[in-house]
């Protein structure tokens, strides 16, 4: 039923958003200036793609958790001992509208290749929002006794489509003013493979897909600087109340310095994964125990 409901709630907007840009007359339309300076935002696809002919160069990096009671503190200091998550990627565009990109994150050795697409652009006198679709394909080719560590299933069951992921996203976009810009990205993650496990407290097994609500948001104070933020609600009766692992919301926050060349990015987050892939079923630490983590993102475009 929730999976219904949110697909009827993407399909609902995205046409009515359609149909209200086919009334307003074409005469007045105008672009209105970029809704952000990076095709990311902390956790976040955002609706900006790289123009054509040029390639986005990206790190990212999230340390272990500050708090004591996350296995963080003065023994770990505070984090900055461990990589809980690294990754490098590449964007590259293909036409106006559309990109292609890669990327290889530690956690789960994944890597993926994935696609944006912008399918309106917020105009003056025009859509007051823009959207665009986010689609990914991910393998991990970790150690099959890691990959299967605590699976009940037969070896000969087991396939190399189990390492697959794949994630679906659908982000609508709107610049308010010149300061503020927001989002929403409902996103449907989907793991081949997943442990056997009953939460028996529902009743429930891990599935494998795993709808989400993201919501972002950035506020510049100038051309420059401004605050970044980011909150994923997951949808998961397997992690509601689970008795062996407590399961969180992922959410990020940080600061946004755009110096022309580069965007760089330092934040805060309680989701040890990099990517969707990752964070959406494995977020186990809360900002309510410490269990955030510095992190930092920095990219750099270039003209092939």
């Amino acid at each position: 039923m929730t999976k219904r409901l949110l697909l009827f709630s993407i399909l609902s907007i995205a046409s009515i958003a359609c149909f209200a840009q086919t009334k307003i007359d074409t005469a007045h339309k105008k672009n209105v200036p970029p809704t952000w300076n990076d095709e990311r935002l902390i956790s976040s696809p955002t609706t900006l793609t790289v123009a054509p002919g040029t390639m986005e160069v990206y790190f990212m990096h999230r340390l272990g958790s500050m708090g004591t009671s996350s296995n963080g503190g003065f023994h770990t200091l505070y984090g900055f001992d461990v990589a809980s998550d690294v990754l490098f990627g590449f964007d590259f565009g293909i036409t106006k509208r559309f990109m292609l990109g890669f990327c290889r994150s530690k956690d789960q050795e994944l890597i993926d290749v994935y696609g944006k697409y912008r399918l309106l652009d917020q105009k003056i006198g025009g859509s007051p929002i823009s959207i665009a679709v986010n689609a990914d394909w991910g393998i991990t080719p970790e150690d099959t006794t890691t990959l299967y560590n605590g699976s009940s299933e037969a070896e000969s069951r087991r396939s190399i489509a189990d390492r697959f992921f794949y994630l679906g996203q659908i982000i609508i976009a709107s610049r308010i003013d010149k300061h503020l810009s927001l989002e929403i990205v409902p996103t449907l993650s989907h793991r081949n493979h997943v442990l056997e496990i009953i939460n028996t407290n529902n009743n429930t097994y891990d599935e494998n897909d795993i709808p989400a609500i993201g919501v972002g948001g950035r506020y510049m104070f100038n051309k420059t600087l401004g605050i970044v933020a980011d909150y994923y609600y997951i949808i998961s009766s397997y992690r509601t109340n689970n008795p062996y692992n407590n399961y969180y919301n992922a959410l990020s926050c940080g600061i946004e310095l755009n110096t022309g060349g580069h965007v760089f990015e330092i934040n805060l987050s309680n989701a040890s994964g990099l990517v969707a892939n990752n964070f959406i079923p494995n977020t186990t630490d809360t900002w309510l125990k410490g269990g955030f983590k510095l992190g930092f993102t920095i990219s750099r475009g270039f003209n092939l």
